[in-house]
């Protein structure tokens, strides 16, 4: 189940990397996406700090350039590698208590929480998308098929 898991992590990177490209390509930024972009990147530290018990971020909203959001990206990107290397498979059958931000306390398996986090990314990217329709000649596909039949050995 942790390779399972892994991998949807690696496809986690690799479409939010394409669309956050996409985001780039463009001549002026769209603020609506800036603050989906940066959501999907703020709700990756939340759920990484509630499995760590770390201090998570105080707000999943706020405002980010293109350009801070690349730079979130990439320490996302580094975080979640080494949550990756200190887990083993029956982490993932954990329970992590945790508050939401509201101060609302939850318990949930850390197997649902990684679920979680790859659909709200997913979700989220699926509205930049649609959002950069006609505003770039091209956008880029994000299905996990197309990540699958890229990265197939």
């Amino acid at each position: 189940m942790k390779e399972h898991f892994q991998l949807l992590f690696q496809y986690e990177k690799w479409a939010t990397g394409r669309v956050l490209d996409a985001m780039k390509q463009l001549p002026v930024q769209d603020e609506k996406c800036l603050e989906w972009m940066a959501h999907i990147l703020l709700a990756q530290l939340i759920w990484y700090a509630r499995l760590t018990n770390t201090n998570p971020p105080t707000t999943a909203w706020e405002k980010k350039t293109v350009e801070e959001c690349e730079k979130m990206f990439d320490g996302n990107t580094k975080l979640w590698a080494v949550y990756w290397s200190n887990i083993d498979e029956k982490d993932l059958h954990k329970k992590i208590s945790y508050n939401n931000l509201k101060g609302d306390a939850f318990e949930d398996i850390t197997k649902d929480i990684l679920n979680h986090v790859i659909n709200h990314s997913t979700y989220h990217r699926g509205q930049i998308i649609a959002k950069l329709k006609g505003q770039l000649p091209t956008l880029p596909s994000t299905d996990y098929i197309f990540f699958f039949r890229e990265n197939r050995q």
